[in-house]
C-alpha cells in the first residue's frame, strides 16, 4: 500500500491507516479529493463531508481513498442504453410471448380453481346454517354472503385467508368478552 502526501492510501487497503489528522484537516483533505475528482458539493454534501470528518482517521482515509482511486482509474461511465423492442430477435419475441401466455393461462386456471373453492365453501356454510335454530346462524349467513362472489364477495383465496384469520380473532375476542 502506498501513501500519498495527504496520507490517503493510493492503492487497495490491506490494513487500517494509522495516523491522526484533526477534524478541520480531514474536511480539507476530503474536499480536495472531491474537487480533484470533479465532484461539485452542495449544502447537504458539505454536511456529509463534515460528518465523515468526525470518524476516526483510518475509516476516513479509506473512504477518501475510494473517491481518489475511482476518479483516477475510470472514465465516467456512459449512460446505460436499454434495449429497444427492435433489438429482439424473432425467436426471443416468440419465447417471451409463449412465457407470458403460459403465465396468463396458469393464472386463469388458478382463478377458476379459487372461484370454485369459494363457491363450494359458500354452499357448505349455507347448508350448515340452514336450520334457523343453529347457533350463530345469523353470523354464518353474513360470512357466507361476504364470501359469495355473486353477492360482491372477494374471490381471491389469499384475501379470504386474511379475512378468515381476522374473523377468527374477532370471534374469539367476542367469545371471551361474553364469558
Amino acid at each position: 500500500m502506498s501513501i500519498d502526501t495527504a496520507g490517503i492510501p493510493a492503492g487497495p487497503v490491506q490494513t487500517g491507516p494509522v495516523d491522526f489528522h484533526p477534524r478541520e484537516e480531514q474536511i480539507a483533505i476530503l474536499r480536495d479529493v472531491l474537487n480533484a475528482a470533479g465532484v461539485e458539493l452542495g449544502a447537504y454534501d458539505t454536511t456529509i463531508v463534515d460528518w465523515l470528518a468526525m470518524w476516526d482517521w483510518s475509516t476516513f482515509a479509506v473512504v477518501a481513498s475510494w473517491v481518489a482511486r475511482a476518479a483516477q482509474t475510470r472514465e465516467p461511465a456512459p449512460a446505460v442504453a436499454l434495449p429497444s423492442r427492435f433489438d429482439a430477435t424473432p425467436a426471443e419475441v416468440d419465447q417471451h410471448l409463449r412465457r407470458i401466455i403460459a403465465e396468463d393461462v396458469y393464472l386463469r386456471y388458478q382463478q377458476t380453481i379459487g372461484a370454485r373453492a369459494v363457491a363450494e365453501a359458500v354452499k357448505d356454510v349455507r347448508l350448515e346454517v340452514a336450520a334457523p335454530d343453529a347457533p350463530d346462524a345469523h353470523q354464518w349467513r353474513a360470512v357466507a354472503d361476504y364470501l359469495d362472489p355473486d353477492k360482491g364477495g372477494n374471490p381471491y383465496p389469499s384475501q379470504l385467508r386474511k379475512d378468515a384469520d381476522a374473523t377468527a380473532r374477532a370471534t374469539s375476542d367476542s367469545v371471551r368478552a361474553d364469558q
